[in-house]
């Protein structure tokens, strides 16, 4: 077999009758039915089975499936967790961790609840506008140089909703970004960002139950960046801290070297970091099938829930 069908998962959750109705996810009910479809008409593996294909050329069934689940939110402990381990398949679980040790909220996270909460897209971007005019910071352009820049649709989102993205996870100073982000959060969503955070994502021991029930984890970096923008010594020090993390979880097992790359960035350095720490496996967000040759293995290609026609 030289190509895996690889799923990924965010949100998981009963979205339409809750305080979110517009987060973008996927219904639980439409989740199990896309696992009824996939347990139909694919063979379901596990990562084990994907590194010994890897290791010792075992071989994978023809029209085999990989399930990951990404952020380490709670909706995979609650909802997908249970699911898995009643029809006896797993999945691969990728948290980032510093959301689970620190009960701090990604930026990307927060922009997504922000999107969520305030739908009028254009009074955001007001706002936007209104915080740069008030910014003198040689390092920020024109309101008008980024929106002809940024604004551009694509399969998922309005131009609207990807100036906004953009904007606040990676085109503006660090600090800048970092800071607007967290007035909108505070201002559209809640001040308490501590409950919030426990309430998104894991807990440390729901993970340890679910690896110990035959789940998979691997890292998703430490503070979810885009590790293309970081230094290699940004890089090296961040992977080093999400394998801290993952050792932690496997508590005296050896951990499965995999990563699944924050918003899908990486570059060459990244590779070359992680081939020295001994990471195998490396999941992108890429759309097709997955070439197994062990020359790409680290850029591993995946389709969204949202990709797949059940």
């Amino acid at each position: 077999m030289s190509n895996l069908t690889i799923i990924t998962y965010h949100y998981v959750r009963p979205i339409k009758n809750s305080i979110f109705p517009n987060v973008k996810g996927l219904e639980i009910e439409k989740f199990k039915r896309q696992l009824n479809f996939l347990q139909k008409n694919y063979n379901i593996i596990c990562l084990q089975n994907l590194i010994e294909y890897y290791k010792e050329n075992k071989k994978i069934p023809s029209k085999s499936c990989l399930l990951t689940f990404d952020d380490g939110f709670k909706d995979h402990y609650v909802y997908v967790y249970p699911e898995l381990v009643k029809r006896g398949i797993t999945g691969v679980f990728f948290p980032p961790a510093r959301a689970i040790l620190e009960k701090k909220i990604t930026d990307t996270h927060k922009i997504h609840f922000i999107l969520a909460k305030k739908n009028n897209h254009t009074k955001l971007i007001k706002e936007i506008k209104f915080f740069l005019a008030n910014k003198k910071n040689n390092e920020i352009d024109s309101f008008s140089n980024y929106w002809k820049r940024l604004a551009k649709p694509n399969a998922f989102d309005v131009k609207e909703v990807i100036f906004i993205k953009r904007m606040l996870q990676k085109a503006l100073p660090k600090n800048i970004r970092k800071k607007l982000t967290n007035s909108l959060f505070n201002k559209y969503v809640t001040k308490n960002q501590k409950k919030f955070a426990s309430d998104l994502y894991f807990s440390f021991d729901e993970i340890y139950e679910m690896q110990k029930s035959g789940m998979d984890f691997g890292i998703h970096s430490y503070e979810h960046d885009w590790l293309n923008e970081l230094s290699d010594k940004d890089q090296e020090r961040d992977i080093n801290k999400s394998v801290k993390f993952l050792n932690k979880i496997y508590k005296g097992q050896i951990a499965p070297r995999t990563i699944c790359y924050p918003y899908g960035a990486y570059n060459k350095n990244t590779l070359n970091i992680l081939k020295r720490k001994k990471f195998i496996i490396g999941f992108t967000t890429k759309k097709g099938k997955a070439r197994l040759k062990k020359s790409n293995f680290l850029t591993l290609s995946r389709f969204d829930t949202n990709d797949i026609l059940f």
